[in-house]
């Protein structure tokens, strides 16, 4: 659980049949509340995430809830996105207080989720952040720093809780109603399992954090269960995010409804621009390095400014990373290792 307190502001509105919970959330990253989202399809209710275990969060969203005059007894489903604490919080009390409810998520999810939190993967964790740590290093932050930012990974389990979903989704899964068919699209990059839900008949899609409407996501890899990285190389994802992209796009949705900022109404345009947003990135950060070759955190520094707090440095390095990583495939820029240093270049 996390520890502390604030000053919850809510907001719930229908949009096309859709109840929007919006409820405030303490971050540093530009992001100032979350959303769930629920929904009925011929007599079903259907929950999207399932918020923060923040004290005052949960109160205000049960309260809103029940102006709705529903409970957590009336939902059948709650389908997770994805792992992240902002939208798994409630997730076991939810399935506390409705046994009957069929909680939802991609396979990849669970595994995280398992093993992150499990306490006898405490050494396993610890030797994962260690290397991770290392790696770290070798991109250009100082051995302190990496410390203090992956020492935090060793005790996430303290914080997320754990409980066995009733089904494990993979990508193109479906569940078919009367009126409508309910489709999961697996669009890893801003985490490795994360999926969009894709409802046919209205074509609106709850996209988590995949598809925001006024940033772009951040992508990237941290520490992963050993056994997910045999058997998926995650390591230019990148490509994997922009793939993901397209398969939304291809959807055709008339709404995306995502878990922070506004609801989007012009789903294709939005998706445009975020990949030329990224067309954009490659591009600066292939120009930084012509003829000059500099370590991933020294890039991440010009680009995005010097005076991030630890996480937010950490977030930065990773999306430099995914598109360092990304034109190396393509062959485009090269790295090189000097005194125990990672450099990337590209020569003209």
């Amino acid at each position: 659980m996390i520890l502390f307190t604030y000053k919850t502001n809510s907001e719930v509105s229908e949009i096309n049949g859709v109840y929007r919970f919006q409820i405030d959330f303490p971050s540093s990253f530009g992001l100032k509340f979350v959303c769930m989202y629920l929904f009925n399809i011929d007599n079903t209710h259907i929950l999207i995430d399932a918020g923060l275990n923040i004290p005052d969060w949960k109160k205000t969203f049960f309260s809103e809830l029940q102006k709705l005059n529903l409970s957590i007894k009336d939902i059948d489903y709650l389908i997770i996105t994805h792992e992240h604490p902002d939208h798994i919080g409630l997730m076991k009390e939810i399935k506390h207080k409705n046994p009957n409810i069929q909680l939802l998520m991609h396979e990849i999810t669970h595994d995280v989720i398992k093993w992150m939190t499990d306490p006898k993967n405490d050494d396993e964790i610890k030797k994962s952040a260690d290397e991770l740590t290392a790696r770290t290093i070798k991109y250009g932050i100082t051995e302190e720093m990496a410390k203090n930012i992956f020492g935090f990974s060793t005790s996430m389990h303290r914080m997320i809780p754990y409980i066995k979903p009733d089904r494990i989704l993979n990508d193109n899964d479906e569940i078919t109603f009367d009126s409508t068919k309910l489709k999961f699209i697996w669009t890893p990059g801003h985490s490795l399992g994360h999926i969009c839900v894709f409802e046919e008949s209205n074509r609106h899609l709850f996209a988590g954090d995949h598809i925001l409407s006024r940033i772009t996501p951040n992508i990237g890899t941290s520490m992963m269960n050993p056994s997910i990285e045999k058997k998926f190389d995650f390591t230019n994802i990148l490509d994997y995010y922009l793939k993901s992209l397209d398969k939304i796009d291809e959807l055709n949705p008339k709404i995306i409804f995502p878990a922070h900022q506004e609801v989007i109404y012009d789903p294709h345009q939005r998706i445009l621009e975020m990949k030329k947003h990224h067309d954009t990135r490659l591009s600066e950060v292939s120009k930084m390095i012509e003829n000059k070759p500099l370590t991933p955190y020294r890039i991440s520094q010009i680009h995005f400014g010097e005076d991030l707090d630890g996480m937010n440095t950490l977030l930065a390095l990773s999306e430099i990373l995914s598109h360092l990583i990304y034109l190396e495939n393509q062959n485009k820029i090269k790295r090189i290792e000097k005194n125990e240093k990672i450099y990337f270049i590209k020569e003209t």
